[in-house]
């Protein structure tokens, strides 16, 4: 191997593979479904995770690692189900074109034992925004770059990507790949609800916050952390995370203190965990320090209503 192909932490196999544990067991934040539990990776997925995370860390060290973090979660998740006993991958990411021109894709059509099913999966950072009534609507979630919201996300699941399968367009995509077609469709939106750090536990019904995550402003942060580090002894302290380290809870040891007197301005948005200084540990908890225009941008955001989807 070329001495220049250095892993770096987060494309080292033992950290794609607690990705790919964390991946087997973590709930949707959304699920267009009552019946998600049908594609629960954990009764799915009998390959070897262990074995998974050295193909992965090989063909990433020989080729690149995703660079954006949708295409990383992609590739974690097409990787199980491709080593899956009990779901078989019929298609991933099947173009849908309206003669030359592109539509959209078909994340993934699976055959469970019951049925054929058309799978739409996302991973997804939300920042809970203005007063604590705001947050009960999924409207006040909104990406770091505000050019995203979860209310927008599950509108366009809902009637764009989700009923693409079962359109002219779509049927016409999968009978041109020799494809079965699905019998159902099915979207899930993994990832973060981050609440504002002075003011928690509101949120959205239906909607699913199961890993503590915060945010802050960069002003604010040095307030922040010393609130939300208080019933955490010295022994712990704070590691700021790659982009790509964002995906599961951290596994490592704090290299900065509880309070942290001078922390780097974040271009749009650095994450913080919280996690033992004496020993590796998982995470407790994670801060999401944004910039300091972030919560007046946001909340533009949810006012005008404008987002990518």
């Amino acid at each position: 191997m070329p001495t220049s192909l250095v892993l770096s932490d987060a494309n080292h196999r033992d950290a794609i593979e607690r990705e790919l544990r964390w991946l087997l067991e973590a709930q949707p934040i959304w699920s267009s479904g009552v019946d998600s539990d049908c594609v629960p990776l954990m009764k799915i997925c009998n390959g070897s995770v262990t074995e998974i995370a050295d193909y992965l860390a090989n063909e990433w060290a020989w080729h690149g690692a995703p660079k954006r973090l949708g295409r990383r979660f992609e590739s974690l998740l097409t990787a199980l189900f491709e080593q899956s006993e009990c779901a078989k991958l019929l298609g991933h990411g099947i173009v849908v074109k309206d003669q030359k021109q592109t539509i959209g894709e078909l994340d993934y059509l699976l055959e469970l034992p019951d049925r054929i099913l058309h799978l739409e999966v996302a991973i997804k950072f939300y920042a809970g925004i203005g007063t604590a009534d705001d947050r009960g609507k999924t409207h006040a979630w909104i990406g770091p770059s505000c050019q995203d919201r979860l209310d927008l996300k599950i509108h366009h699941l809902r009637t764009h990507q989700l009923v693409m399968s079962q359109t002219a367009l779509g049927r016409q995509s999968i009978a041109d790949e020799d494809l079965i077609q699905p019998d159902a469709s099915l979207g899930l939106i993994f990832g973060y609800l981050i609440e504002p750090w002075e003011d928690v536990g509101h949120f959205p019904i239906g909607i699913n916050a199961t890993t503590p995550a915060y945010w802050t402003t960069y002003r604010e942060a040095e307030a922040a952390m010393r609130h939300l580090s208080r019933p955490y002894s010295t022994d712990y302290g704070w590691t700021c995370i790659e982009r790509d380290q964002w995906i599961a809870p951290y596994f490592g040891q704090a290299n900065l203190p509880l309070v942290i007197k001078s922390l780097d301005k974040p271009a749009q948005a650095d994450c913080y965990v919280l996690t033992s200084r004496r020993g590796l540990t998982t995470e407790k908890l994670r801060l999401f320090v944004m910039h300091d225009d972030y919560a007046t941008q946001a909340c533009q955001a949810m006012q005008d209503g404008f987002g990518s989807h």
